[in-house]
């Protein structure tokens, strides 16, 4: 009998994702700093942290509760997304009443990492559900579908960056 491989593809697919996200990161970092990039310069910047803890929280945490057998795994799974969107109604709210120079770019921003944040919790929640029960070409497809996107990002915003 064969060991079920499943569970650890759904592990590579939330390191992927976590990769696309350093990479991302880093690649707007060269972009920004026009060819004098350093790494401990990134590694001061507090946003880096950030994005990075954020990228942590909506891939693990999902596949993690997903993995559980508890009672509440579904209100968890679903319930964290819909906490995550509850603050944009004042972000959009602050958005909209504020009347100063540059006071609505900061709700602007973090209503998107919310949104974003909440709908991205829900896929890695529902991907480590159906990933342990559909068959192993499933979960292979996505992460393919993974290395794709992530060696064509890469190449198709590095080689300006480079040049």
């Amino acid at each position: 009998m064969e060991i079920d491989k499943r569970p650890f593809y759904v592990w590579i697919a939330v390191l992927f994702g976590n990769i696309g996200t350093l990479l991302a990161i880093v690649l707007i970092s060269i972009s920004d700093s026009g060819g004098n990039f350093q790494l401990s310069s990134l590694l001061k910047e507090p946003l880096f942290f950030i994005t990075l803890g954020i990228s942590l929280f909506v891939s693990i945490v999902p596949v993690l509760i997903s993995k559980s057998n508890g009672r509440l795994k579904n209100r968890f799974g679903y319930g964290i997304p819909f906490l995550l969107l509850l603050p944009l109604l004042y972000f959009i709210y602050d958005y909209y009443t504020c009347t100063g120079k540059l006071c609505g770019i900061g709700s602007f921003i973090l209503g998107w990492v919310f949104g974003l944040s909440a709908i991205i919790f829900a896929i890695f929640y529902t991907i480590g559900i159906y990933a342990r029960k559909w068959s192993v070409k499933f979960i292979l497809s996505v992460i393919w579908i993974e290395v794709i996107l992530l060696l064509g990002s890469a190449l198709y915003f590095g080689f300006p960056i480079l040049n």
